[in-house]
């Protein structure tokens, strides 16, 4: 990623805006909230105000962080402004003014102090293999392996995203190639710290997992978080020529292709909810979907409005530290709609939408499972 100039950059994109309004019809937030200032031409206005030098308070600062960038605003744009590109930017001229919201700051603290965002004795990062029944003797933790698979905070930390990592442990392990994991090593990816405007505290940990991964010498890095897969691909990438970064559908859909999964075969209703930093962000849209089209008994739902099959789950851009409440509005709207096509389960292929959609079905009293594509072959495999 190209990032605009700090200061006059932001304020000439920011004055290329033409205020039409087509990006508020496509804004996840501001569906819910209704208010101007949480649409993305009020969040422009309010970067102008910050650029031109009009006192903002903590509450209109905060403003700036209320999206989840997710990207819908940046395809309708009439104008052409990256507008994705723009909320980073202008989050962080908002963190180096000291107006970023308290949730955002202190995981930024935590991340930089522990490695994660969670604050977690960053030496328990892979705790979860101690749950598995069997752990693959394929997997060689914190050796050398041409395969290093980077889980992330949320599937290293959080109970219900660790399910996914074991999930994409097992199937690896059924293929017989042999894959690392960089355990206490590995730090926080440094999205979440990007996405608060922290960006010189997220290049610390970006250089100290560039660095293992160039003792580990691998040939490929696979994630099954989005996010970290985005992360990697705009800001690791040119410090590892020749090393593939792919989210784990990319991975195991080539493997499937050469014929090292096992068969699957599950007899259910899925209806597939595109995690934005895989799709409209990463470019990944079929992998997932060619998996689960390859399950015997499997049917794929499709919501009936194309413009809302690709909408955010509420999970992303740090709004998870700023206003959990919204978050919890925005994934009751969205497995709703996923529900609505009459699936028996909402499978995904990102934790933080597992999460925040799991929820999101608990809190609307909707009796749908939700799980990760690694989870679902995981149930299916034969």
């Amino acid at each position: 990623m190209k990032w605009v100039a700090s200061f006059d950059g932001l304020a000439q994109e920011a004055a290329i805006c033409a205020y039409c309004g087509y990006c508020r019809a496509v804004c996840p937030t501001y569906s819910a909230v209704g208010w101007e200032s949480c649409s993305p031409r009020g969040r422009v206005h309010l970067a102008r105000m910050l650029l031109e030098g009009v006192p903002l308070s903590p509450s209109q600062a905060a403003r700036i962080y209320h999206c989840t960038l997710c990207g819908r605003c940046s395809e309708v744009c009439a104008t052409g402004i990256d507008l994705r590109r723009f909320w980073l930017e202008a989050r962080k001229t908002t963190a180096e003014r000291a107006l970023g919201p308290a949730g955002a700051e202190e995981a930024v603290r935590q991340a930089v102090l522990s490695g994660n965002i969670y604050g977690y004795d960053n030496d328990e990062r892979a705790g979860w293999l101690d749950y598995m029944d069997e752990v693959p003797d394929s997997l060689r933790l914190g050796e050398r392996a041409d395969l290093v698979y980077f889980v992330g905070c949320s599937s290293s930390f959080s109970p219900r995203a660790q399910r996914i990592a074991e999930s994409f442990v097992l199937l690896l392990g059924e293929t017989g190639i042999q894959f690392t994991l960089l355990g206490k090593d590995e730090r926080c990816c440094g999205y979440p710290l990007l996405a608060a405007g922290r960006l010189a505290e997220a290049r610390t940990l970006i250089q100290e997992n560039v660095a293992l991964c160039r003792e580990m010498s691998p040939s490929a890095v696979v994630f099954t978080c989005p996010a970290c897969r985005l992360m990697w691909m705009e800001h690791y990438a040119r410090e590892l020529p020749g090393v593939r970064l792919l989210h784990s559908t990319e991975y195991l859909w080539a493997l499937q292709m050469e014929g090292r999964l096992p068969s699957f075969h599950l007899e259910s209703k899925v209806a597939y909810h595109y995690p934005c930093d895989l799709a409209r962000s990463g470019g990944v849209y079929d992998p997932p979907r060619m998996l689960l089209n390859s399950v015997r008994g499997l049917q794929v739902l499709e919501i009936s409005s194309p413009s809302q099959r690709e909408e955010c789950c509420g999970g992303g851009g740090d709004l998870e530290m700023v206003d959990p409440s919204l978050v919890a509005e925005l994934a009751v709207r969205r497995v709703s709609r996923l529900a609505g096509t009459g699936a028996d389960a909402i499978v995904t292929a990102c934790p933080q939408c597992v999460r925040t959609l799991s929820r999101g079905a608990e809190k609307a009293g909707c009796q749908v499972e939700v799980m990760d594509v690694v989870e679902l072959l995981a149930r299916a495999r034969l």
